[in-house]
């Protein structure tokens, strides 16, 4: 998807044309109006959000989290309350961390979980401080 030419003509393109005052992808704009409704050209920026809870709760889903957020697992990163991880995972399995608060509490941990064994397995374990 990334084309070494369209990196090297953009690279060399004016600043101006690149960010013009606060509107960000200037030249892009431009470029796609007419082709693109002017709602989508000129809507402000949107967060992107990842997936959340919901994702994860799908059977095939299950198995991961229920590895990532086991007790033997949380205990191995050493980084995680796991009573508290326990209520949040059946909060988020059972469809009812609906919140912001708890869906990024969810992936933060969940994340941080696969994170850990991915890249940090057989690491020494972090002791807690404070």
């Amino acid at each position: 998807f990334l084309d070494h030419r369209v990196v090297a003509f953009a690279a060399g393109l004016h600043p101006g044309l690149k960010l013009r005052g606060l509107r960000e992808k200037f030249i892009l704009k431009e470029a796609a109006r007419g082709l693109v409704p002017d709602a989508v050209v000129d809507r402000p920026k949107q967060p992107y959000r990842a997936p959340d809870s919901q994702a994860f709760s799908v059977p095939a889903a299950r198995p991961v989290v229920e590895a990532a957020l086991s007790n033997s697992a949380l205990a191995g990163a050493g980084l995680f309350n796991a009573e508290m991880v326990e209520k949040l995972k059946r909060k988020a399995l059972n469809g009812r961390a609906t919140s912001f608060r708890d869906n990024a509490a969810f992936m933060g941990v969940l994340s941080t979980q696969l994170w850990c064994r991915t890249f940090a397995a057989g690491q020494p374990r972090r002791t807690k401080t404070g």
